[in-house]
């Protein structure tokens, strides 16, 4: 128990010296570029009638070997520097259990909501998870929230409101089951983030996510087998392309490059650093799917930019 509280206070002690490090928000931000792409694969997957969960069994199918892969390198790694490595049933349980929630039950409800409501919305609303960690700290934790929290809550969900209304009036009532779903899985990866750090420093940040990753496809493949029938798995070869792309380029590289970022500069600076994601997707959305930009979502975004980097200050 002395243990985990010392890790817990290391931890929490080493973001605001690691901020500073030049690769970690390097790494933060070529990660968010790329999971920007991933709302783009999955709307032109759905394009093809592909439903959610075939989409993330095939996605996490296709991503399996190369975390298989990384994590055994990961593992060897940390050996040949004789680096401490916490592979004890309590912790790859954990871990377990955190990639369940933080990937497959995250996964799930943002697929499920993209098919909903927009690609740059849904981008947007997955960008305030910042406010989740801080409420969860708040609620759980019993945290603070100070001037600089509440004026982060209002400015971002008064962004999020903006957009709202105007895709409500465009698109009707399913983006109110949309935007729900989406939240959800930006209060699902919250939970992530926080429970993910003291493991990364137990285990590092390659094999952590290789774990973590392996761990939800079992639970993607009940899930599939509950709702969809094994002919549902045949699907046209555009599919299959657009799925090694998503497991590529939307899932397996970021995965590791954002774990490495948490792992060098703390879950909030990253997180914050993420920022460029919603502007990113929205860049392709409007390229690529055709969507429509209109000054209702530029003033949208920029009030959820604008809290999240006031709540980012507060913090710092």
């Amino acid at each position: 128990m002395k243990l985990e509280k010392a890790t817990v206070v290391a931890v929490a002690a080493s973001p605001l010296r690691s901020s500073l490090d030049p690769t970690g928000l390097a790494l933060a931000l070529s990660g968010a570029f790329l999971y920007s792409w991933k709302p783009i694969f999955v709307k032109l997957s759905y394009g093809y009638g592909v439903d959610a969960p075939t989409q993330l069994v095939w996605r996490m199918s296709l991503s399996l070997p190369f975390y298989a892969v990384a994590g055994w390198w990961a593992w060897r790694q940390r050996r040949i520097k004789g680096q401490p490595t916490d592979l004890s049933p309590p912790t790859v349980a954990t871990t377990a259990a955190i990639g369940v929630v933080g990937y497959y039950l995250a996964s799930i409800l943002d697929l499920e909501g993209l098919g909903r409501i927009s690609a740059q919305f849904e981008r947007l609303i997955l960008f305030t998870y910042p406010t989740f960690v801080a409420l969860i700290g708040y609620w759980f934790f019993k945290e603070r929230l100070g001037l600089a929290h509440l004026a982060a809550l209002a400015l971002t969900y008064a962004g999020l409101a903006l957009i709202f209304v105007h895709d409500l009036a465009s698109f009707g009532d399913q983006v109110v089951s949309g935007t729900l779903l989406v939240l959800g899985c930006a209060l699902t990866y919250s939970m992530y983030l926080l429970w993910s750090k003291a493991k990364i420093a137990r285990m590092g940040s390659g094999l952590f996510t290789a774990i973590s990753m392996i761990a939800s496809l079992p639970a993607l493949i009940v899930h599939f087998s509950i709702t969809n029938h094994i002919t549902d798995l045949w699907v046209p070869m555009p599919v299959v392309g657009i799925s090694l792309a998503l497991a590529l380029i939307g899932t397996v590289i970021p995965s590791f490059l954002f774990a490495e970022a948490v792992a060098r500069i703390g879950p909030g600076p990253a997180s914050v650093t993420g920022g460029s994601g919603p502007l990113f997707t929205t860049v392709l959305s409007v390229l690529i799917l055709g969507e429509l930009f209109t000054l209702w979502h530029a003033c949208g975004m920029a009030l959820v930019i604008a809290g999240i980097l006031v709540l980012s200050n507060g913090k710092r």
